[in-house]
């Protein structure tokens, strides 16, 4: 009978190799999705980070309802983001690809989640005076300047943002 046996070629490597990945992912660095500083204005001069924040959060006098789009985003796609780091990080131990890579890959799906939440939303819904003011009744969407905006940024200041969303 074969029995099979495995054998550890350059543990310390490893193990060097494991310090540093665990050193770069407690560092500062973060991935952040939604609307940058400077996204832009509407024509009615609110930035487009004030009426994010207004529709994530809602309205401070309750006229306008919130429908978070961010965290629910983040939450659903939580996993694709768990397995993309379950692939890649072997990656980044062979020295295949860098760890920015890997947080450019989360920041670009993140992205793309949290626009698609934006297009989903339908609750709570518009007034039927705003669906028929804006001709749509998806309760995100009436320009597309919002969903246009979303970006993700890699940022390893570690400081606390003071604009956007």
């Amino acid at each position: 009978m074969i029995e099979p046996t495995v054998s550890l070629v350059n543990k310390q490597q490893v193990d060097q190799a494991l310090k540093a990945l665990a050193k770069k992912l407690q560092g500062p660095t973060r991935v952040l999705v939604g609307v940058p500083k400077g996204a832009g204005t509407y024509e009615d001069g609110l930035t487009i980070a004030t009426v994010a924040a207004v529709n994530n959060f809602g309205s401070a006098d309750g006229l306008i309802p919130e429908r978070p789009f961010l965290a629910p985003a983040i939450t659903k796609g939580a996993p694709q983001y768990q397995r993309l780091a379950e692939v890649m990080i072997p990656k980044i131990l062979s020295g295949e690809m860098t760890i920015r890579t890997l947080f450019e890959q989360m920041g670009n799906l993140a992205e793309g989640h949290v626009k698609q939440e934006i297009t989903d939303i339908r609750t709570p819904p518009n007034a039927e005076s705003t669906i028929a003011a804006k001709g749509s009744d998806n309760p995100l969407i009436n320009t597309g300047a919002l969903r246009q905006s979303i970006r993700y940024v890699i940022d390893d200041t570690g400081e606390q943002l003071e604009e956007g969303l």
